[in-house]
């Protein structure tokens, strides 16, 4: 392997990298996202109930 495959290497190595990056931040926003779901919905349900009661 040359010196062109080696700067190859490098590159597709720091671009692997920067997308597994941005996939983890994507995943934990997605994750934050979830938890303020829930807890919408529980108090939404939880105002239902005390409605109904």
């Amino acid at each position: 392997m040359g010196f062109i495959g080696i700067i190859c290497v490098i590159i597709m190595t720091v671009t692997l990298i920067s997308i597994e990056s941005k996939t983890k931040r994507l995943i934990q926003e997605q994750a934050e996202t979830n938890r303020k779901l829930e807890l919408l919905l529980r108090k939404e349900r939880f105002a239902d109930q005390k409605g109904e009661a």
